[in-house]
């Protein structure tokens, strides 16, 4: 029951976003789409290696700020053991006043559910999780963007273990409209 709340919650949010972002005019603008590979680490004693697919959409809120809405799938393996996490982030996103190659600074915030509540000894409370998000980058030109990102996962102390993972990512990605 807590897996079909959590996805139609996120759905709702993910298809309702372009709907207060009117291309062109009104205060928020859609800008474009991000779609984005990320490759990493666990920074925990236990150095799984991680995949994440994000899918960014970028809403003008000021000259340099965006909110960013990114629907994430993760994958955590080692050793024969697997996880997946699956959720949704807001991220604000400011980026500074240049052209061509601009640097980005990223922090944020979201919800997540994961295949397993425990992971290579990592208590993890429940399968539903909290993320906290900070990193930075360059987007390259109007195109293609590269960033570091810190990602910890954790139950917020909701429920009686709360290990946490604690990863980080070199993240690519590709813009489009």
């Amino acid at each position: 029951m807590k897996l079909k709340i959590f996805f139609i919650l996120l759905l709702l949010l993910i298809f309702n976003l372009p709907s207060y972002a009117e291309e062109g005019g009104g205060d928020y603008q859609l800008k474009r789409y991000e779609l984005a590979v990320a490759g990493g680490t666990s920074l925990n004693a236990e150095k799984t290696t991680q995949v994440m697919l994000i899918l960014g959409m970028n809403v003008k809120t000021k000259p340099n700020l965006f909110l960013r809405v990114e629907p994430t799938l993760e994958y955590f393996t080692k050793e024969g053991h697997q996880m997946f996490v699956g959720g949704s982030s807001l991220v604000l996103r400011f980026v500074a006043p240049h052209k061509g190659i601009t640097p980005f600074v990223d922090m944020g915030a979201g919800a997540n559910f994961s295949t397993r509540n425990n992971f290579l000894g990592r208590r993890l409370g429940d399968h539903f999780l909290f993320d906290l998000i900070l990193g930075g980058g360059f987007n390259l030109g109007k195109r293609y963007s590269i960033s570091y990102r810190y990602r910890h996962l954790s139950d917020a102390g909701l429920f009686t273990y709360n290990d946490g993972i604690d990863s980080h990512y070199i993240v690519f990605g590709v813009y489009f409209k």
